[in-house]
């Protein structure tokens, strides 16, 4: 049975806000426009146009032409367009750095004996499953900058990069780490994701998938303490299945395994 993390609240943006503010700028443009033409006897284009000139800060007075006008209008909206996008983005760089980036890389840090989940894929879904229903601490690390975004969303540490770089395996706090779960696409890579958590942390568990059975033997060589053969254990428990027996083949091996040793 595969456990399941538990749901867990994310965050959502309150559009409502945002709607509030619109309503109440076009209310007070609606009565600036109603103003020109009530009081100081304005067309209705006069009244739009100069209200427009003025809440953009815009000079439309003088002797210049209604071309140039709303040239002036425009540049005037590019201008604050440009501006409220570059603002936007400077805040949102901070409130990554102080409330996302910054602060779960602080987290990290202070981690200790948890485990990193090299590779997001299904096997590490499953395995982040099950540690998350044991309230096992762990890091994930993935290349999918989505994979990240979505579970720094709900609360848990993911770090964005390549496995095999030293440099992200450090980010995930390699050297604090009590396991590491090499479950990467292919059997290279993780042989030398193996060697290389080994020689970074030397008393680290490693915990490793193997695609074929000629990379167990690297696996082991390269210092991986289990190994994992999804497809095998699978066609082992669906043969137990089909032939309705009660013990079960990857447990017999498991013993014959902890036997040898």
């Amino acid at each position: 049975m595969v456990a399941h993390a538990p749901h867990r609240k994310t965050q959502t943006i309150d559009y409502r806000k945002y709607a509030i503010l619109l309503v109440i700028l076009v209310l007070v443009f609606a009565l600036s426009v109603a103003n020109m033409i009530l009081v100081e006897k304005k067309t209705f284009g006069e009244a739009m146009l100069e209200t427009t000139c003025t809440s953009l800060y815009v000079d439309c007075s003088g002797s210049v032409g209604m071309s140039t006008k709303m040239i002036h209008i425009l540049l005037g909206l590019t201008t604050m367009a440009v501006g409220v996008f570059l603002v936007s983005e400077v805040v949102q760089m901070f409130v990554r750095n102080e409330f996302g980036g910054g602060k779960m890389a602080k987290k990290i840090a202070s981690m200790r004996n948890h485990m990193i989940i090299c590779g997001y894929g299904a096997l590490g879904k499953t395995i982040a499953g099950v540690l998350e229903s044991r309230k096992v601490p762990y890091v994930v690390i993935d290349v999918d900058k989505r994979v990240c975004d979505s579970l720094a969303e709900q609360g848990i540490p993911c770090v964005e990069g390549d496995a095999l770089d030293v440099a992200i395996l450090q980010k995930a706090g390699v050297r604090n780490a009590k396991r590491v779960v090499a479950a990467l696409n292919s059997d290279s890579s993780n042989v030398f994701l193996t060697l290389t958590v080994k020689d970074l942390t030397p008393g680290i568990e490693i915990a490793t998938r193997a695609y074929t059975e000629d990379a167990v033997s690297k696996l082991h060589r390269a210092g991986a303490d289990v190994i994992v053969m999804p497809d095998v254990i699978g066609g082992m428990e669906m043969a137990r299945e089909i032939l309705n027996l009660k013990e079960s083949f990857v447990q017999n091996l498991l013993s014959v395994q902890r036997k040898r040793s």
